[in-house]
């Protein structure tokens, strides 16, 4: 009988010059990377259509080449399961996967090797007891109460369970809105970078259109469009009035004709500080949704390195991906956060992603995510895990986290209180700053690098400067005491200028 056999851009390499062709054909049908496609193809009417046609075929037979046939499962498991995930996988994303051999066998032996494991790739000393880690006292008289296997282990790729369950448990309490929704076991990345990277591998090809602010953590840059290649579709970030520009991201969303779309959304936000109202939080979502009923699909990416660190009570005092969770379909919103800023530990490099795919199985994510793991990191390392896992369970957790938010709040507050003060007004221009680590200046009439090049060799004191004009304070490592004195430079050498 016919077959109609109908190639779209979702389901072509980005090479192919071939869209939307159609033959009708009698012939055996055969399933190809999860697509009914028609081979040999016979019965076509013109050598033009035979041509086209091979080519199309040549072109997802070599596509089909470099797929494992585990990719291939996978793929057909989201297609099945979150078509919305499935349709928003970049070429990588549909080529990777976690192997079998070594972990799987290595992770059977772990449950089943009673007598003598010999699969693992650590070294063992039975000097002392039943099979202790080699490692150097050295390092262990560091960190003494903790055993050498929560010290030196391989962590899991995903990341200690105790401690993804334990983070969950803590976005539940942090964010109200995403109760009663479900959301992913979070996955533990090696910080917030590499959480970003994975994915820009699983859903970012050359050429997609990512729509963030015109005012932006610059590693976005490097991650997004240097090395993925997504082309940056950027809208002023702050309205004539100082509030987050509502209108300009609804625009920019209403005037993406592409049918995947890339969003990165930063609350509390790096660099200005600005944190979000419930209102201005409504709004966003609303226009998300309004491009997800043209059909278009979605990935939402919710960075919250700063959350929890919320100055002003006028603001929203937890994430967007709350909301986000469960709003259409076609909307898949991923959270992005850490042990980094909200657990005091930078260097410890630990941080989660988060899906809000409501009661989709996680399972061929996970194992699309464990195969980018696998080929990059391996996983974060398991000290760093131990110690935050260890450090959330103390009786003194909270009394601790309470003590270090009010010092920041106390310096934010003055910053706010200083960095606007009238003798100000004719150097620079103060961005609304409610949250995070950051006073962001808008010098009206001095070049950003040259005061920040006078600023710090004439004075030491280090500022960062982005752009022509613009010029980031870091008030989380000023002692308040100094707050006065380091902006009072800053106006004496633009002053000087």
């Amino acid at each position: 009988m016919a077959s109609r056999f109908i190639v779209t851009t979702n389901e072509l390499p980005k090479s192919s010059t071939f869209f939307n062709f159609t033959i009708v054909t009698q012939v055996a049908t055969y399933k190809i990377l999860g697509m009914r496609i028609p081979f040999p193809p016979k019965g076509v009417d013109s050598p033009q259509d035979k041509v086209a046609t091979w080519v199309i075929l040549s072109s997802i037979w070599k596509n089909m080449q470099v797929l494992n046939p585990l990719a291939i499962q996978l793929n057909q498991q989201l297609r099945d399961v979150a078509p919305a995930v499935s349709a928003l996988l970049s070429e990588l994303g549909k080529r990777i996967y976690l192997p079998k051999g070594i972990l799987s066998q290595t992770a059977e032996a772990n449950t089943k090797a009673h007598r003598f494991n010999a699969t693992r790739a650590i070294a063992l000393d039975f000097s002392q007891d039943a099979g202790d880690m080699m490692h150097l006292q050295a390092s262990r008289e560091l960190v003494p109460e903790l055993s050498p296997e929560n010290i030196y282990g391989y962590a899991p790729i995903l990341g200690q369970q105790a401690l993804r369950e334990t983070w969950k448990t803590h976005l539940s309490k942090a964010n109200p809105s995403l109760a009663g929704k479900t959301f992913s076991l979070p996955i533990v990345t090696s910080g917030m970078t590499h959480g970003f990277s994975l994915l820009a591998e699983l859903f970012v090809d050359n050429g997609d259109m990512l729509i963030l602010p015109d005012k932006i953590w610059g590693n976005y840059r490097l991650i997004f469009q240097t090395k993925a290649g997504a082309t940056l579709q950027t809208y002023p970030f702050l309205n004539a009035v100082s509030g987050f520009n509502t209108h300009g991201f609804w625009e920019t969303l209403t005037n993406a004709t592409d049918e995947k779309l890339l969003v990165l959304l930063n609350f509390p936000h790096n660099p200005t500080g600005y944190a979000i109202t419930q209102a201005e939080a409504t709004q966003i979502v609303d226009a998300i949704v309004a491009c997800a009923d043209t059909g278009c699909r979605i990935l939402v990416m919710v960075d919250d390195a700063y959350a929890g660190l919320w100055f002003d009570a006028a603001t929203m005092h937890e994430s967007l991906f709350g909301l986000l969770v469960g709003c259409h379909p076609n909307v898949i919103p991923v959270k992005i956060d850490g042990a980094t800023k909200e657990e005091y530990a930078w260097g410890l490099r630990v941080a989660f992603i988060t899906f809000g795919l409501g009661e989709t199985p996680m399972q061929p994510l996970e194992q699309k995510l464990s195969g980018l793991i696998r080929a990059n990191t391996s996983g974060a390392a398991q000290v760093s895990q131990t110690l935050i896992l260890e450090a959330m369970k103390t009786p003194r957790y909270a009394e601790q986290k309470r003590r270090n938010y009010e010092m920041l709040k106390a310096r934010a507050l003055k910053v706010k209180a200083v960095a606007s003060d009238a003798k100000y007004a004719e150097l620079w221009e103060v961005y609304p700053s409610h949250a995070g680590y950051f006073a962001c200046l808008n010098l009206k009439s001095a070049n950003a690098e040259t005061v920040r090049q006078r600023l710090l060799v004439e004075h030491g004191i280090g500022t960062i400067a982005l752009g022509e004009t613009e010029l980031r304070i870091a008030y989380s490592c000023l002692d308040a005491s100094d707050i006065e004195t380091v902006f009072a430079v800053i106006a004496k050498v633009i002053e000087a200028l």
